[in-house]
C-alpha cells in the first residue's frame, strides 16, 4: 500500500524585519514532526513558504493526503488561506482532504483557528503525531503532552525541507521552556516554565553531524542552566567542533565571566539578547526581572570577550514616554552593538500582556498577520500608536544608515588596528565588516518596509484621536 503524503507547511509572514532579511530561520516543530513521520513510512516532507521563496503551488496542493500547518500569530492568517485553498482544490478533484493546525497560536487561542482545521493540536506534538497521522485520534482538539526526555527525540532532517541548501545557518533545539515570566512572551504558554533540556552530550552529537556556514541555537534562554552551557562548550572543543555559533541569552549570563569566556573560545562569535528596554519602570512592567545596570554589564562583558550582541528591544512599554526614543538610540550607538531589532511591546494571544490589553479595551485591532512585533496593535499609555510607530521607525533609521555605516566601519578598523599593536598598513588580517555592510544594506531595507507600510501608519494616524489609553476609558 503506499503510503500517504504529508506536508508540514510554514506560512510566509508579513513583510519582514531588517533582520529577517539576513537570516532565515525556519521553525523546528515541523522539521521535528517530519522527521518522525518520514521514520514511520510516510511519504513527508516540509514546505517553508519563507525558505522557498514562494507561496506553496495549487498542483502542489492537490498532491497532499494530509496537510499540517505550523503557525505563529502572524503566519496564521495566510495558514487559514492555504489550508481553505487546499481543501477546494481536493474536492473539486473528488479527493478527500485533512487539515491539522499546531504551533503557539493555536496552541494560545484554538478558537481562532478551530472552524478552519479538522484537527487543533495543542502543545508539543512529537508525543502525538504518528497517532494522529493514523487516525486514532478523532479529537477536534487535540491536547498533547510535553515530551520530558528531549534527548529521546530524533534529530532533525533538514533534508525534508524543500530548498534545504538554502539554510545557511542550521538552527539548534537544545531546551523548551523558560523559569521566567516576563508579560509579553508567549514560551511560557507553549513549553511552559519548567526548563528541560538535552544533556550537552546529546547537544554536541547533534551539531558534529552539520556542514552549514554557522550554527544558531533557538532556545529561548540557551544559558539557563549556566554549568550546562559550560559543559556544551568545554565538549565542542573537545570534539574538534570548528563552526562559528550564536544563541539567544538574557543579559544575566554575565554574572558568570568564565561561562562566557569558554563560549568564545568554542566559537561562539555574536549572541542574541533580548535587552527589551533601557527604561527600568517598563522592565519591572515587563517583568523582565533585570535592570539598566545588568544591561550595561552584559554589554560589557560580551564585548570585552570579543563576542558581538545583537540588541532585541521593546518600545512602548506602559512606562515609557516619547523621549524613550532618543534615548534609546544613543544607547545603542554609545554602546556600539552590532546590530540591533527594535519591536513595537505587543500583546501576542495568550500573554499575559494580552488579556490586560484586552480587560482594558485597549487593542485596536486583530488583524493577526501584523502581530510581528512592528506594528502598533494597542493604545500605548503615553503617546498615541501613530507616535510609537513613528518612533519604532526612527529607531530604526538612527541606526541603520549609511552614515552610520562609514562611522562603523572606520571604528572597527582603527579599533583593531589597535588592539594588535600594528600600523594600518602592515595588517594581515582585517576585522570582520558585516556589522557594517548589515548598517548599509540595513537603511535601504527600511525605507521599504515604510514604503509598504504606508497604508497602514495612514491607519494609525486616522485614529490618533483615541489614544493615549486614558481617552479610551
Amino acid at each position: 500500500m503506499e503510503s500517504k503524503k504529508v506536508v508540514f507547511v510554514e506560512p510566509r509572514g508579513a513583510y519582514s524585519n531588517v533582520f529577517a532579511q539576513f537570516m532565515t530561520i525556519p521553525l523546528l516543530g515541523p522539521i521535528y514532526l517530519a522527521t518522525i513521520a518520514e521514520q514511520a513510512g510516510y511519504d513527508a516532507s516540509v514546505f517553508n513558504e519563507n525558505i522557498a521563496g514562494r507561496n506553496i503551488t495549487e498542483k502542489e496542493l492537490e498532491s497532499i493526503d494530509i496537510l499540517c500547518l505550523s503557525c505563529i500569530t502572524a503566519t496564521s492568517t495566510r495558514g487559514k488561506e492555504i489550508a481553505a485553498q487546499y481543501k477546494e482544490i481536493r474536492s473539486n478533484n473528488s479527493l478527500e482532504s485533512r487539515t491539522i493546525i499546531g504551533g503557539i497560536h493555536a496552541s494560545t487561542i484554538p478558537e481562532d483557528v478551530i472552524p478552519y482545521f479538522d484537527q487543533v493540536v495543542i502543545g508539543e506534538g512529537e508525543n502525538i503525531i504518528l497517532d494522529l497521522l493514523a487516525g486514532k485520534i478523532t479529537d477536534k482538539v487535540v491536547y498533547a503532552q510535553r515530551p520530558e526526555n528531549l534527548d529521546a527525540l530524533p534529530m532533525p532532517n533538514f533534508k525534508l525541507v524543500e530548498d534545504w541548501k538554502k539554510i545557511k545557518t542550521i538552527p539548534v533545539s537544545t531546551s523548551r521552556g523558560c523559569p521566567y515570566g516576563c508579560n509579553f512572551c508567549a514560551v511560557t504558554e507553549m513549553f511552559g516554565r519548567n526548563y528541560r533540556f538535552q544533556s550537552p552530550e546529546r547537544v554536541v552529537d547533534e551539531i558534529m553531524n552539520y556542514d552549514a556556514r554557522s550554527i544558531f541555537f533557538v532556545d529561548d534562554n540557551f544559558a539557563a542552566n549556566l554549568a550546562r552551557v559550560m559543559k556544551i562548550s568545554e565538549l565542542m572543543k573537545e570534539r574538534g567542533f570548528n563552526m562559528p555559533w550564536s544563541t539567544q541569552v538574557r543579559a544575566d549570563v554575565t554574572r558568570a565571566p568564565e561561562v562566557v569566556s569558554q563560549m568564545r573560545k568554542s566559537g561562539c562569535h555574536i549572541v542574541y539578547i533580548g535587552f527589551e528596554s533601557i527604561n527600568n519602570e517598563s522592565l519591572k512592567d515587563m517583568k523582565k526581572s533585570q535592570t539598566l545596570n545588568d544591561i550595561e554589564r552584559a554589554i560589557k562583558v560580551f564585548h570585552g570577550n570579543g563576542i558581538g550582541i545583537h540588541g532585541m528591544f521593546m518600545l512602548g512599554g506602559e512606562a515609557d514616554k516619547k523621549d524613550v526614543f532618543q534615548r534609546t538610540s544613543e544607547f545603542c550607538n554609545r554602546n556600539k552593538l552590532e546590530s540591533i531589532q527594535m519591536a513595537v511591546e505587543t500583546g501576542l494571544p495568550g500573554t499575559q500582556f494580552y488579556r490586560q490589553l484586552e480587560a482594558e479595551n485597549r487593542i485596536l485591532h486583530r488583524r493577526w498577520e501584523l502581530y510581528d512585533g512592528l506594528h502598533v496593535m494597542h493604545a500605548p499609555r503615553h503617546m498615541t500608536p501613530y507616535e510609537l510607530q513613528q518612533g519604532m521607525i526612527r529607531c530604526f533609521s538612527d541606526f541603520y544608515s549609511l552614515t552610520g555605516g562609514i562611522k562603523k566601519a572606520v571604528n572597527t578598523f582603527l579599533d583593531s588596528a589597535v588592539a594588535t599593536g600594528k600600523s594600518l598598513y602592515s595588517r594581515v588580517h582585517f576585522p570582520s565588516f558585516y556589522p557594517v555592510g548589515l548598517k548599509i544594506m540595513g537603511s535601504g531595507i527600511v525605507k521599504r518596509w515604510v514604503a509598504h507600510n504606508r497604508e497602514y501608519l495612514e491607519y494609525l494616524k486616522n485614529i490618533s484621536h483615541l489614544s493615549p489609553a486614558k481617552a479610551l476609558q
